[in-house]
């Protein structure tokens, strides 16, 4: 007969799950796809705010009331709370001094943590003091478990200790590695647990021992060692990193990391992170080498290297109008290889040159006010640097009046050169436009644009110009010290939207037929008495050919009489997925284009541009078809094209891609021959625990491997090993030579612990070790 009785508390326990959960839980989870691997982990169930306030049910199959005052529960005792539940053969409780006994089969469960035993638990409801023998746990949504020889909760609960404690996150029967201490102690009040005599185990291998270690139990920062990291490569050798976290104040803090390579020496980083004020955070990063053992016997008189990274990101107001942003990284003169050689966190490099931008401004919704100071640093060799913009200020706005909009782009920027033989200006430029819809239906759109192009430069022009600038045709004496540029440009633009259901394969689809019709006019006036400073040559593109610039830059401003025409087809399926697109344009010049890049470009005859296409298809959503080319239609000759094809379904990939550049039509490259390069990325299963991941690239013209790499990785419920294996090609800058090197990479995990091993941990498409593009632009 199962008697209720209300009014058992549960309170004694409630220490006992933050205590486990903080103590035995890895900060970062890695989740692991093997269903068999969480079956034996129960769903976590979160507590309720009033869960401490809820009834208290208790049922027994006897109970019993003696003369000392205690109250006897004897078979299957079961107390309720809310999500709370204990269970045991028999308990005690001692109504005169608030002690409580249990024994035999114990079971607490509260939704984040069960816990069992088969011996005995004591405790005290007033004290809170709690013993519990030989008890073994298992953390819900999460495979953590272990067990403990003995837990004791003291201070209301706030102070745990584990004797003989143990964790891992392998299934029952399963355990390759554990976690074994003598004593672990854990304050509910503080930051980290303590744990004594810690040993990692490996099957029934000792093979780690830390006479004593801390762990976090809380989301908050102390300062101390952090994992150490450990790469081998042939560049650097063994690489093996000790970084020291400082907790300055909760606004500030720094790590300091010394990092020692066997074939160059150690080196020093310091990261500085700083949040002065509300909405304003920062950081400022740097690494310095004092000699570079592997420069010893080189020509360079300077081996010492270093690093110097600023980033700030600040808005000064709630509605985030008023905005500031740094990003600012130099290293040492002269030294070329550096972001080649040590892979620093930071920077961005972009054709060998590293930026070095402070922005600020206004911004709304319709206008917007921006400056920018702007340099580089040039990492390679001989290279004339880009200008600085010192600085740079911007004005855009865009406002819409019903058939009408008024938009305006102004710009006002200096651009100066460290060198005294290139040429320098102030320049001032005014857009101002006027967009009339003439036509706004659901299956049409024709809108003409009205505006004009106003420049001004004022510039330093030296005697003599560098050799740089006399062999692309610019004179001192043809660029003048003043200039003032004025076109008018007019604009009508057109689309048409044409759809029908269509059936193939006796399935149904919706087809579209978007066809598009652009005319633009722009004046020709000479431009060759003016610099360049921030132009070049805008690539060819669908998107491109309905676009009013044939340059990116305010230098040149090219001329125009002519129309575009071009069409879209698509193709949806009943659930309104895009399975084809097909894009097609071409310019037909009225007047071939005279404005030139550069004063010795001819201007050429040809009126028609290259015919571009664009193609999507996704065939029934696993395979990916990509494709585009320029095709000069004059010579039938392929300018360029790029096709891809991809197969992708659940976690299976396969891609392989192949691109052509005619050299002939892109000579402002560096292409010393027509470009053809040929590649792919695969990351496929080969069963349920083994995947093998693998990318190579290759050019043909040159026929050379560009980047090679293969990987083999073995994933279980606890544990995974990886080996990759890559050939890349890497160009010393210094001496102006490409090397091939190779690397061997072998890592070991312990889920839910750390890793230990060389290489990155990541596995898989889109990550550092196999990166992933896709190139389709589809609908779903």
């Amino acid at each position: 007969m199962k008697i209720r009785i209300i009014g058992f508390p549960l309170v004694l326990f409630t220490g006992l799950t933050p205590a486990l959960t903080q103590a035995q839980t890895p900060e970062d989870e890695t989740p692991f796809s093997f269903s068999r691997c969480f079956s034996h982990v129960p769903q976590r169930i979160d507590a309720s705010a009033n869960a401490n306030q809820a009834p208290i049910e208790v049922t027994a199959d006897n109970l019993e009331a003696t003369q000392d005052g205690k109250i006897l529960y004897r078979g299957e005792v079961n107390v309720a709370q809310a999500h709370r539940t204990f269970r045991a053969d028999y308990a005690e409780l001692d109504q005169q001094s608030r002690d409580v006994l249990a024994e035999g089969n114990i079971r607490y469960s509260d939704g984040s943590i069960t816990v069992l035993s088969n011996q005995t638990l004591t405790s005290n409801l007033d004290s809170k003091d709690t013993v519990l023998d030989q008890a073994r746990y298992q953390l819900h949504g999460n495979p953590g478990r272990g067990g403990a020889e003995q837990v004791r909760m003291t201070d209301n609960t706030n102070r745990v200790a584990l004797d003989g404690a143990s964790y891992t996150t392998c299934p029952p029967g399963e355990e390759v590695w554990e976690l074994r201490a003598s004593e672990v102690k854990v304050e509910q009040d503080q930051v980290f647990g303590e744990a004594w005599n810690a040993v990692l185990w490996v099957e029934e291998v000792p093979v780690f021992y830390f006479p004593y270690f801390k762990f976090p139990v809380k989301d908050q920062r102390q300062s101390g060692f952090l994992y150490p990291t450990l790469d081998i490569s042939s560049d650097n050798g063994t690489d093996v990193s000790l970084p020291y976290y400082w907790n300055i104040a909760p606004n500030y803090d720094a790590t300091y990391t010394p990092r020692y390579m066997s074939e160059r020496g150690l080196m020093s980083q310091l990261e500085f992170r700083y949040m002065p004020v509300e909405g304003q955070r920062g950081t400022l990063y740097g690494e310095y080498l004092g000699n570079d053992d592997s420069l010893v016997n080189t020509e360079l008189e300077d081996t010492s290297r270093w690093l110097f990274n600023w980033r700030h990101n600040a808005h000064f107001d709630a509605e985030n109008h008023w905005r500031a942003r740094v990003d600012y990284t130099k290293v040492a003169g002269g030294d070329f290889n550096y972001l080649d050689d040590f892979t620093p966190p930071v920077g961005v490099l972009v054709d060998d040159q590293l930026l070095q931008s402070f922005q600020g401004g206004y911004y709304d919704r319709a206008w917007q006010l921006t400056a920018e100071v702007r340099d580089y640093q040039i990492l390679k060799p001989d290279t004339l640097a880009p200008f600085q913009l010192a600085p740079s200020l911007d004005l855009t706005g865009y406002r819409g009046y019903g058939w009408y909009d008024l938009s305006l782009n102004s710009e006002l920027s200096q651009f100066n050169n460290d060198r005294p033989d290139v040429f320098e200006a102030n320049r001032l430029h005014i857009e101002p436009s006027v967009i009339v819809s003439l036509i706004e239906k659901p299956g049409g759109l024709l809108t003409a644009e009205a505006g004009a192009y106003y420049t001004h430069f004022e510039q330093d022009v030296p005697d003599t110009l560098a050799s740089y600038y006399q062999d692309r045709g610019f004179v001192s004496d043809r660029l003048d010290a003043s200039v003032d540029r004025l076109l008018p440009k007019f604009r009508v633009r057109g689309n048409l939207v044409f759809d029908r259901e269509t059936q193939w394969f006796e399935q149904a689809f919706t087809q579209t037929l978007e066809p598009q019709l652009q005319y633009l006019y722009v004046p020709y006036t000479d431009q060759d008495n003016i610099g360049l400073y921030d132009t070049t040559s805008m690539s060819q593109d669908y998107y491109q050919l309905f676009s009013e610039r044939r340059f990116a830059g305010l230098d040149r401003i090219s001329d125009a009489n002519q129309m575009t025409a071009g069409f879209t087809s698509r193709i949806y399926d009943q659930l309104g997925t895009e399975r084809l697109r097909l894009a097609l344009a071409q310019t037909y010049n009225f007047v071939s284009p005279r404005v030139g890049l550069l004063p010795t470009d001819t201007p050429s005859e040809v009126k028609r541009s290259f015919l571009t296409f664009e193609g999507d298809v996704n065939l029934d959503g696993n395979w990916f078809v990509h494709a585009s080319a320029q095709q000069d239609t004059r010579e039938q000759r392929l300018a360029s094209g790029n096709m891809t094809l991809e197969y992708n379904e659940q976690g299976k990939l396969a891609q392989i891609g192949f691109r052509h550049l005619n050299q002939d039509y892109f000579q402002d490259t560096s292409l010393e021959d027509d470009l053809n390069q040929l590649g792919g990325t695969f990351s496929w299963p080969l069963d349920p625990q083994w995947r093998m991941i693998g990318g190579y690239y290759r050019d043909i013209e040159l026929n050379r491997n560009i980047d090679t790499l293969i990987g083999l990785r073995y994933d279980s419920c606890c544990w995974a090993i990886s080996l990759t294996w890559e050939q890349w090609q890497k160009t010393d800058k210094l001496a102006n030579q490409v090397n091939q090197e190779t690397s061997i990479g072998l890592r070991f995990e312990l889920k839910g612990l750390s890793s230990l091993g060389t290489g990155s941990g990541d596995f898989g498409p889109g990550s550092q070790l196999l990166p992933y593009y896709r190139p389709f632009n589809l609908n779903d």
